[in-house]
């Protein structure tokens, strides 16, 4: 299914590169199983309304080069996908993660598109139909506004389930809780608070691999990003082991020099702040949108991510 594939691949590297509805600004509850393990949230909606997006706009910073997605579904992505959700049962490859797309499509033409496919299946599974083009990945509409995309077929399944009632969505489950402290200013947020269970991930880096959950928020206030991050450890001597990692980067980052790409480096690190309480290591940074938007712009943000 490689066209839904690619699609499902822009929508991730929007939202992991700021870290991932038909009710814009929220998570749909309704199609998250209570089975869910992590969830990650992308308002687009928010994040276009941002100065730091503007800005990126603007010097053509955050332009994705996504021709053949724009081509073939004829989006605009910042402004017709308004916000992508993306969860997981935690089982490894297994099970799968399912992205959840609210945006501004066109059912009919998808359709079209879809049908010209050689290798497009229909499956029809209880008011729905899953649509597939082999073994890439499978899609469904769960209304006309929102779609839900994965390489797991059973992963859909459980969406549609969710949707139709058919089992416990998450809304009050523990998952769900842990992000009541969300501002609704938030265009980015996430909780993992069991890392053991996500394959691969806890080897990503020395931090992770000695935590045990993870909470993340993005936020735009008054003209300035504020990301928080908070990482829990099995333990306070772990929660520690991290803090000297996480403080000893920055050390190096700032002895790096104070010219050039090295100065504007130092002086975005100065946004951090790192303190330890008990087994959480909370991390909070905040710097001005323009600075960010500079240093993404000197760098070439985006620009080739998806050539």
């Amino acid at each position: 299914m490689k066209k839904t594939a690619l699609l499902t691949a822009a929508l991730l590297a929007v939202a992991l590169f700021w870290a991932s509805p038909a009710y814009s600004g929220t998570i749909p509850s309704s199609i998250v199983p209570e089975s869910a393990r992590w969830v990650a949230h992308l308002d687009m909606e928010k994040f276009v309304g941002t100065t730091l997006y503007q800005l990126l706009e603007k010097d053509g910073a955050f332009r994705i080069k996504s021709r053949d997605v724009d081509r073939w579904l004829k989006l605009d992505i910042p402004r017709d996908i308004l916000s992508v959700t993306v969860f997981g049962f935690g089982d490894g490859d297994k099970d799968g993660a399912v992205v959840a797309v609210n945006g501004k499509f066109n059912r009919a033409d998808l359709m079209a598109l879809l049908a010209k496919e050689e290798d497009h299946q229909e499956i029809p599974y209880g008011a729905y139909i899953i649509h597939s083009t082999g073994d890439e990945g499978y899609g469904a509409f769960v209304t006309d506004n929102l779609i839900v995309l994965s390489e797991s077929r059973e992963a859909v399944q459980k969406a549609l389930d969710s949707a139709a009632g058919k089992i416990p969505n998450f809304s009050k489950s523990a998952l769900s809780a842990s992000l009541k402290d969300v501002p609704a200013g938030a265009f980015l947020s996430g909780v993992m608070p069991d890392l053991s269970k996500l394959a691969g991930l806890s080897n990503q880096s020395k931090v992770l691999e000695k935590a045990s959950g993870l909470f993340f928020l993005a936020q735009e206030k008054q003209e300035a990003l504020q990301v928080r991050l908070q990482v829990t450890a099995a333990s306070p001597e772990s929660a520690k082991n991290m803090y000297d990692i996480v403080n000893g980067i920055m050390a190096m980052g700032r002895l790096g020099g104070n010219e050039g790409d090295m100065a504007k480096i130092a002086s975005v690190l100065d946004g951090f702040q790192v303190r330890q309480d008990g087994k959480v290591l909370h991390l909070d940074f905040e710097r001005p949108s323009k600075e960010i938007a500079d240093l993404i712009s000197h760098h070439k943000g985006m620009a080739g991510l998806l050539d």
